[in-house]
Parts: structure tokens; sequence; C-alpha cells
């Protein structure tokens, strides 16, 4: 715990730079932090594009109290270009709000809650500038990838969800071995990476950046109209399968299931738009066995059907909560389970 303006705020300072790096996976910032001790050594964002090679920023761990003045922890200072600021303006500063003010709310909301176990909401993560057009480097897509490849830790996660290897390779899934976390990329219908979806491997962690508007998209449409799968190419595709999430849609896919992820309970109109550029008419809905996917099953009809899209929906003969449960539990045998009507 740290206090920030007479404030208790429940993390620490490295605990929330890290939480500042998922949010900034775009521009590469904070991209090496290194725990000295007494305090933190990270890579400025703030000269030379955020790219030095050397760490040169340092933030106090703990509160540094001098003949002359009191220094919060957090409190930031390059030794480079000089860049100085209290915790909250550094996030303002970071995520581009407005004040010190907004940076403040920003740690409040994030980090004082009470539960027993901190697991955040689904969660995004923009890989270029702010604007929705913004596409990572092909590069970087390549190194995430190998990334994953080489990480036995993380391909074993995967795999005890039961996403083959071939979709691992073929969906370009990626790993960041510093944060431990598995990254999903998001396509564009030019088949370009807009954004990439993030889930901890050490715990029930998601992460994005929540300016992200992930309702524009369907997660995996590119793949199946593009890609080369056993089933064939996407004019030959009778149906496909509509998932909350990416990881359900995987799971499909590793058993030669076409299957794309709305990445949420509802489907948005842009992604109906998305929906309507491909040759696919019928759906079979796979949305959560629970309340909330019941309705945005509803609710997928009811926009889609009177643009000519047929459905079949499941009725499941078990009470566990999704498809990737079902995989995971079931095997081979996994639509046993299921009825569809």
């Amino acid at each position: 715990m740290i206090t920030i303006w007479k404030t208790p705020i429940v993390a620490t300072v490295e605990q929330v730079l890290k939480d500042l790096k998922l949010q900034l996976y775009g521009a590469g910032l904070l991209k090496e932090i290194k725990n000295t001790g007494s305090d933190l050594m990270c890579t400025c964002p703030f000269h030379a594009n955020g790219k030095e090679h050397n760490p040169s920023c340092g933030v106090l761990l703990q509160q540094k109290v001098t003949k002359d003045k009191t220094y919060e922890a957090g409190t930031v200072h390059c030794y480079t270009c000089g860049y100085t600021a209290d915790l909250p303006q550094f996030v303002a500063d970071l995520l581009g709000l407005s004040s010190p003010v907004e940076g403040f709310k920003w740690l409040v909301n994030q980090y004082n809650y009470q539960t027993e176990e901190r697991e955040l909401p689904d969660l995004d993560m923009y890989r270029g500038s702010t604007a929705k057009s913004s596409v990572l480097e092909e590069s970087l897509v390549k190194q995430y990838t190998q990334n994953l490849l080489q990480s036995e830790e993380a391909c074993r996660y995967l795999h005890k969800r039961r996403i083959a290897n071939w979709v691992l390779e073929a969906y370009e899934l990626g790993f960041d071995p510093e944060d431990k976390t598995v990254l999903f990329p998001v396509r564009g219908m030019d088949g370009k990476v807009i954004f990439y979806k993030g889930r901890s491997i050490a715990g029930k962690h998601f992460y994005n950046a929540k300016e992200i508007d992930k309702t524009s998209v369907v997660f995996g449409l590119w793949e199946i109209l593009n890609g080369s799968f056993s089933w064939g190419t996407s004019d030959q595709i009778e149906e496909v399968w509509i998932t909350e999430s990416e990881i359900d849609a995987l799971s499909l896919i590793s058993y030669g299931v076409p299957a794309v992820a709305i990445m949420g309970s509802h489907i948005s109109e842009d992604q109906c738009k998305e929906l309507e550029r491909t040759p696919f008419r019928r759906f079979v809905l796979a949305t959560d066995n629970d309340d909330a996917g019941r309705k945005g099953a509803s609710q997928i009809k009811r926009l889609l059907i009177p643009k000519g899209f047929r459905f079949i929906n499941l009725k499941w003969h078990t009470s566990l909560k999704d498809i990737n449960d079902l995989v995971k539990e079931y095997g081979d045998g996994w639509k046993d389970h299921l009825t569809g009507y």
C-alpha cells in the first residue's frame, strides 16, 4: 500500500507501473522496469519517443523525506530529460488525461476496492496510437508469436484450454514473458492487427486500454475468410459458430469448427455490418450458458434475422458456463452435451 495525496492506494508503485505498461503496449512505453531496492528504474516515456535503450527514469518506491522537501511514493524523475512529476501527474501524462486530478481518480478507481481476488473485466490492449485505424507493426506481431512458441509455460496454459498448436501459429497468438500475458491479436478486415486482448497466465487477470472500442470488429472473422483450414475455403463453410470470447472461438477451431467471437455477450451494429460483408448467412449461437449469454443470443437474432441470416440455437445439457469449459471437461465428446434447434 502507498499513500498518494494523503489517500491510501491499495497497490505498490511497481504494480502501478506494470499496469500502466500493459495499457501502453501500442507505443511500447515503459518497456523496461527494474527494481533497484530503493526505487524503480524505467525507460523514460517522454524523450527519444520512449525508445531509449537504458532506463534513465527513477520512480520512488516509498516516501522520501529530505531537509527541504517530502517526496511521495511514486514520484518520478528522469535523469536524462529532467521530467519530474508525482504519481497522479505521471499517470495523467501517460494516459492523456486532462489533469493530475484525473490521474489521481484513475489510481483510486483502479486499486481501491475490496475483493478476495483481483479479476478485472475483459480488456483490450491497443498496439499503436490512439487512432482507431492504428495497426501494429508486423515485425512486432511476429516477435510476440515467437515468444509464445518458445515458452513452454504459455503453450502449456493454452493446451490446457484445448487450443491446438496449429491454431496458435495460424492465429499468431503472442506472449509477453515479462508480464506472463498471452496476447490474442484482433484483426480488421484488411488482416492487420488493430489491438490485442491480453490474458495473464499467472491468475485471472485480463488487461486493456479502456479507451479501445472492441465492438468495432469480430475476432477471428478475417482468419476464417482468408485462412487455409481443414474445412476448406470460406465459400465451403456451411455455418459459423458465434461465441463470446476468443478462447471459446479458438477452442472450437481446434476441433475443426469455424468460429468467431464478438468479445462480449452482445453484438454491436458495427459487428453486424462486418458479418454482412461476408458470405456467411448461417450461424450457431454459442454464447455463454447464463442469462447474459441467452439475452445476447436473442439480441443477435433480433438484429440479423431481418437481414437474411439464419441461426441455430443451442440447448446446454450441462451447467458449465461456456464453450471452452465444455471442451476442457469433455474433450472430443463436447458436442454430446449440446443440442441444436
